[in-house]
């Protein structure tokens, strides 16, 4: 086998640095498209009207209550009407017993 040339070995490096640079461009230009999709706004609006009714930014406990317990074992604050796990003993929203 012949060593290749320097402009053939330019060649492959070139080569070889898109096909390792290009899928992160990609990558990063397409999250950023769905950023730019989000409206927040309407979230906003939707909420501030009442249509919505779960949390606009639902915490790590509310995924989590909703991920793995049925609606009969979702605990309810008595004050200010959070959801809580069924295990807490005190409020994730107002720090109150329940």
């Amino acid at each position: 086998m012949a060593d290749p040339s320097a402009a053939e070995l330019a060649f492959r490096l070139v080569v070889a640095g898109v096909l390792i640079v290009a899928p992160t461009l990609l990558f990063l230009s397409f999250w950023r498209f769905l950023v730019w999709l989000r409206d927040d706004a309407l979230i906003d609006r939707l909420a501030d009207r009442g249509v919505l009714e779960e949390a606009r930014h639902p915490s790590a406990a509310d995924v989590l209550a909703t991920a793995t317990v049925s609606e009969t074992g979702v605990r309810w604050c008595p004050d200010c009407d959070a959801r809580n796990l069924p295990t807490a003993d005190r409020c994730r929203e107002c720090g109150d017993h329940l």
